[in-house]
């Protein structure tokens, strides 16, 4: 019995060295805005709240790959 959780801790101890080696690379995508008038859009781009007062925050997400 003590054989096969040693074998089991084992593979487990190489399953998170396995998972630490792959590094992910995130980075933040917008996905909208908050206009000044506090309307909100869904344009991510120039023009976003035109004629609202410009963008007083953008709406963001994290994207990991």
């Amino acid at each position: 019995m003590k054989k096969y959780i040693v074998i089991a801790l084992a593979c487990l101890s190489l399953a998170c060295i396995q998972c630490k080696k792959k590094k992910k690379s995130c980075s933040s995508v917008r996905t909208g805005a908050v206009c000044v008038d506090n309307t909100t859009s869904t344009a991510t781009g120039n023009g976003a709240c035109s004629g609202h007062g410009g963008v007083k925050e953008w709406k963001t997400q994290q994207v990991c790959n």
